[in-house]
């Protein structure tokens, strides 16, 4: 058996493409996606297409991220305030560009799932975290000791880091398979990996992994960027968004939480999302020269 997985996509239908051509190229049998289908790239109605044609022709697997989260919780919320800016205008563009159909798939899936077959190790997945969309399951994070030793199973995948690698906790592991869509390190390569079944018996955990870093047309992406207004609609996220996938070097959130604590120290108070632009200016500037 092998299993692609795949997760962190964030709207980027051409890297999606071309990872999943090549899981295919390899002979996956079935597909796991865990989450963050959406966001920070444009047009997220094609990344949902191809997610809609996967579940036709193919045995997959779905799970929903925080950014499916974010989505639900704004249709749940209405008077919660997204504006046309860089902190919300991302979210605020994807929200309006997703269908009911999109909504509904979302609050259809769970934020953790268990592959539980005959004749395999049983093994469990999640975005974030088993019980949190949002979660990082990093080395420094303090709950990491109690959630793996409290895990029934020797194997944990878990997106939501963009960080492509695997570690040991004590006997059991855990697997972050890397992102699609804004793939952080190896110079901005889309990343996901394919699970093989290991027969046997005596192997510690029954998978093993391979790990994928593709080049896709970066290109393109940028060119739908501009296109589809996210330069005006969220201008600094945008930008961001451009040297994460052109470089492999995200500095989105900081960015953000700099914006947010200059205009905290210079004007007394911070409301998200009313950062004032030249705040975030300044920010970008001290990170992207």
């Amino acid at each position: 058996m092998k299993l692609a997985v795949m997760g962190d996509i964030h709207g980027n239908h051409i890297a999606l493409k071309a990872c999943i051509a090549h899981a295919l190229e390899h002979k996956a049998d079935e597909f796991i996606f865990i989450g963050d289908y959406i966001t920070d790239c444009p047009y997220p109605q094609k990344t949902m297409r191809i997610i809609y044609e996967m579940q036709r022709r193919y045995r997959c697997y779905f799970i929903r991220g925080n950014r499916e989260d974010y989505m639900l919780n704004h249709r749940n919320n209405p008077q919660e305030r997204w504006t046309y800016s860089s902190a919300s205008g991302n979210l605020l563009y994807t929200y309006e560009n997703l269908s009911e159909q999109d909504m509904d798939f979302f609050e259809s899936i769970e934020i953790h799932g268990v592959y539980d077959k005959k004749n395999y190790r049983k093994f469990r997945y999640c975005h974030g975290s088993l019980t949190s969309s949002k979660e990082l399951l990093l080395p420094d994070n303090e709950n990491m000791e109690s959630i793996m030793k409290g895990l029934d199973v020797d194997l944990l995948i878990s997106g939501h880091t963009h960080i492509q690698e695997s570690r040991m906790y004590g006997e059991k592991k855990l697997i972050h398979p890397g992102s699609v869509g804004v793939p952080w390190y190896y110079e901005g390569r889309s990343q996901y990996m394919i699970l093989h079944s290991i027969e046997d018996v005596n192997h510690p955990f029954g998978w093993e992994e391979e790990f994928f870093q593709l080049p896709y047309d970066v290109g393109r992406v940028r060119e739908e960027l501009e296109s589809s207004g996210l330069y005006e609609k969220a201008p600094y996220w945008a930008k961001l968004v451009t040297h994460a996938l052109e470089t492999g070097e995200d500095y989105t959130t900081p960015c953000l939480t700099m914006a947010m604590d200059l205009c905290r120290e210079k004007e007394g108070n911070v409301q998200w999302p009313d950062i004032p632009v030249k705040y975030w200016d300044m920010a970008y500037t001290h990170f992207i020269h």
